[in-house]
């Protein structure tokens, strides 16, 4: 049986609905699934089925409303919060994502012993979605080596606000600098992503 050009591009949209469902990041998941959305929308237009055009218009739209606020006003949704140890809740959540901190910062849990050490939470709302620590140099200089957020907001956003062009860190701390180290191939990817780049040492700082 012969698909027709309209049934092709049907097939396609459901693809791409289908495929948004898949993304542990918020923001990706309703980029994607504003594009499926919006293509099943037009579909719906052309084989002039009016629910399936009303609905999808609608997902659309509601995407576009919620990326708007994720994208646009992160600073009324994020925020960082310092914790002080010993805390339940830090060992809580390090214990819990154990494996992911394991592979992304495989040399943090043999410092966290470390006397002038400090720890922020970075959070959307009340929930905490992210734990940074560092210590303090000499040169007034706060060093980050353990950046981490859990998987549904790992597309950068609350780092370009925390550490990037935010600034959030240096904001609220009054530190004279922020830099990083990076422990993995990953963390230096996300550290170039968010406008770091490395000088002969291989210490990270922002540079836009």
């Amino acid at each position: 049986m012969e698909l027709s050009a309209v049934e092709i591009f049907g097939y396609v949209a459901s693809a791409i609905i289908a495929y948004s469902l898949t993304q542990s990041s918020i923001i990706k998941l309703r980029w994607i699934n504003l594009v499926g959305a919006s293509s099943f929308c037009v579909y719906g237009i052309i084989i002039e089925a009016p629910p399936v055009a009303m609905l999808n218009g609608f997902i659309a739209v509601t995407n576009v409303v919620y990326l708007r606020k994720m994208l646009l006003q992160a600073k009324s949704h994020f925020s960082v919060l310092e914790v002080s140890l010993p805390s339940n809740y830090v060992r809580f959540f390090l214990d819990y994502h154990k494996k992911e901190v394991d592979r992304l910062f495989p040399r943090f849990f043999k410092k966290m012993s470390q006397l002038n050490r400090r720890y922020y939470f970075m959070m959307e709302n009340t929930e905490v979605i992210g734990l940074i620590s560092g210590y303090q140099l000499d040169d007034g200089c706060f060093m980050v080596d353990f950046d981490f957020v859990i998987p549904a907001y790992r597309d950068c956003h609350v780092g370009h606000f925390v550490l990037g062009e935010g600034q959030e860190l240096k904001n609220i701390t009054k530190f004279a600098c922020i830099c990083a180290k990076a422990d993995s191939i990953e963390h230096e990817n996300y550290l170039s992503q968010i406008g770091f780049t490395p000088n002969k040492s291989g210490i990270w700082s922002y540079s836009k």
